[in-house]
């Protein structure tokens, strides 16, 4: 089955998603358009009983995040068509970008296991983040999915930057024990290249079954514009007090009962001791098969 987030990043134009449910019937696959009042993982249980055996998210990483929760320690896989903004877990898996070709992989691409994560009961494929970014979400989504996406990327930026939000948490893991008051804090499933250009840093192993935590101690909005200047021309390690280290579990905690939290590109409130761990070899996915 094909879930369908119309309102994700490309938003296609209705002769071509009319020619993706056709697709897709073709294929024998049922299509859902998402809502934010589905139940999506509830949904994919009932398909798993039934035996199901693919589940396909059509939209971004937000969409993969919601197809996913149900699939993972399943024996049914996970296929995704990239129609969001930046399809970050399209991309680490080389996922083509075109939707016809997509669906292509998902119906006959080779099978691959890779990690999760999870933080407190929640999956997730790509990472989470506390401090600037679930702000800049949240205040990006009050424009809503009608409004141009430049537009409210640039009222979001603008907004967070004013209020310029930070948090300070106790991290503890096996062998890091520290207080820190961050506006930039992440935690991912496996390791990025920050080697490489800005928001297209890839992760090139997602089996190494490891998180990878990041971030940059409370700094003045001068010197994060420099932080952020660096980060796009991927020299982030250049940047004085940028941390980082690596760990399979994690535990932070605030002084707040709940926080805000980035999880894939969607934001949750969640209620701390947050639990944060790596869940290796858990999802199957549908990849390009090597020539």
């Amino acid at each position: 089955m094909v879930f369908l987030n119309r309102g994700a990043g490309v938003k296609l134009a209705p002769a071509e998603v009319e020619a993706l449910r056709e697709a897709a019937r073709d294929a024998s696959l049922d299509v859902i358009d998402l809502s934010r009042e589905l139940d999506v993982a509830g949904i994919c249980r009932d398909h798993l009983r039934r035996d199901t055996k693919l589940f396909i998210a059509a939209g971004g990483d937000g969409t993969v995040h919601h197809v996913m929760q149900a699939v993972v320690h399943t024996d049914a896989s996970l296929g995704v068509i990239p129609i969001g903004t930046y399809n970050h877990f399209a991309r680490d898996l080389n996922i083509p970008l075109d939707w016809r070709a997509a669906l292509q992989v998902a119906l006959t691409g080779e099978h691959r296991q890779i990690d999760t994560a999870r933080i407190n009961e929640r999956f997730f494929v790509n990472n989470v983040a506390m401090g600037l970014y679930p702000e800049l979400v949240a205040k990006r989504e009050e424009r809503g999915r009608d409004y141009p996406r430049w537009k409210a990327r640039l009222y979001a930026s603008y907004v967070t930057l004013r209020k310029y939000p930070h948090v300070t948490v106790m991290v503890e893991s096996e062998h890091h024990h520290e207080v820190i008051r961050t506006h930039v804090f992440m935690v991912s499933n496996n390791s990025y290249d920050l080697s490489r250009i800005g928001i297209e840093a890839p992760r090139t192993n997602l089996e190494e079954g490891r998180l990878s935590v990041y971030w940059l101690p409370h700094t003045p909005r001068l010197r994060l514009m420099k932080f952020v200047a660096r980060y796009l021309a991927g020299r982030v390690r250049e940047v004085p007090g940028f941390r980082s280290f690596r760990t399979q579990r994690m535990r932070v905690q605030s002084t707040h009962a709940h926080v805000k939290v980035g999880v894939d590109g969607e934001v949750f409130t969640m209620t701390t001791p947050l639990a944060i761990t790596i869940v290796p070899q858990s999802l199957v996915v549908k990849v390009p098969r090597v020539a």
